[in-house]
């Protein structure tokens, strides 16, 4: 459970979930009800006001925070460029990142073709902000920013929401190569982004209130179907 400082009521109630190694698991809700709460929680922001979570079986209160957190790689709506190199953008924080493994990783997220395009290919400066890049190009450029970090856990936080549908399931087919390869957890809100992940738990007030595949969710014509209409 978590309650925030001064607040009257918990944010997340009796929250439990069990992730296995390799799974994707996407958090959908409506606003309010929990999915940052958890998010913070995952990468060590905050810790539970009651409970505990465990990594690997070891309680996270208990792990050197820094270290658990060169395993993970996040997404955000919002990505964060530099007026540098896009070899640069993608190599950031990993000096020692060869060629071979940011050609992997453009291959992985179907980059190629904005490499192809720029003048001077990876080495080309992509301006203050990244303002050479399109949306849809500058999230597939922190996926691979993501990958080459060769993380064991990666989170997408709201990834595809600011984008057009072209841009949009060109990111999803770069998250499905992230979903390959480790554990990941998305959180939503359009709700066709999520339709390949292993698992989709529903959250409203800060408990469960389904789990379950896509498929599995909108033939039950619960809470999943209700928001799936609510975007039709």
């Amino acid at each position: 459970s978590y309650e925030y400082p001064h607040a009257d009521r918990l944010v997340l109630d009796d929250f439990d979930l069990h992730v296995r190694a390799g799974e994707s698991v996407a958090f959908v809700g409506p606003s309010g009800a929990g999915k940052s709460t958890i998010l913070s929680l995952l990468i060590g922001f905050i810790r539970p006001t009651s409970g505990r979570i465990l990594v690997d079986g070891k309680d996270l209160a208990d792990v050197d925070i820094n270290d658990f957190r060169r395993h993970i790689a996040v997404v955000p709506q919002k990505t964060l460029l530099f007026s540098g190199s896009l070899r640069d953008n993608i190599a950031y924080g990993m000096p020692d990142v060869t060629d071979e493994q940011i050609d992997r990783v453009i291959a992985e997220v179907g980059l190629e073709d904005l490499v192809s395009g720029l003048p001077d290919g990876l080495n080309t400066r992509l301006g203050e902000h990244g303002d050479r890049l399109s949306g849809g190009q500058k999230q597939r450029v922190a996926i691979a920013r993501a990958l080459i970090r060769n993380p064991r856990l990666v989170i997408f936080d709201e990834a595809t929401s600011a984008l057009d549908s072209f841009s949009e399931k060109q990111v999803q087919q770069a998250m499905d190569k992230v979903m390959d390869r480790c554990t990941t957890f998305v959180v939503a809100h359009h709700l066709s982004t999520v339709k390949n992940v292993d698992r989709i738990v529903v959250i409203n007030h800060g408990t469960i209130v389904e789990s379950g595949s896509y498929e599995e969710l909108l033939a039950k014509k619960g809470e999943f179907y209700r928001l799936k209409v609510m975007q039709s």
